[in-house]
């Protein structure tokens, strides 16, 4: 199951702490920030079922990418092979 990069928001110090005690959300930097019109946000790590399960208690949930997906487009990125090595050893001949 895909799991994206999300923004949480309450207007409750308390359910914004409940977060982790009672609901497990992988919290990121474990920075509560208070935005616009008094609201509590965090930034998570959580999946589908996850963000349902959380809007359902009244959480608002501002989904970003999913990062699994953006992780593989970022290893491809990574070169292959010992970049300090001047001629590389080919197979055998």
């Amino acid at each position: 199951m895909a799991r994206y990069r999300v923004t949480i928001s309450t207007a409750d110090k308390e359910a914004a702490l409940d977060l982790v005690r009672k609901h497990g959300v992988t919290v990121l930097d474990h920075g509560l920030r208070i935005r616009e019109g008094a609201l509590f946000s965090v930034d998570a790590i959580v999946d589908q079922a996850d963000i349902g399960r959380l809007e359902s208690f009244g959480y608002a949930v501002e989904q970003h990418e999913d990062i699994d997906k953006a992780g593989r487009e970022r290893q491809r990125e990574v070169g292959r092979g010992n970049r300090y090595v001047k001629d590389p050893p080919r197979g055998k001949e």
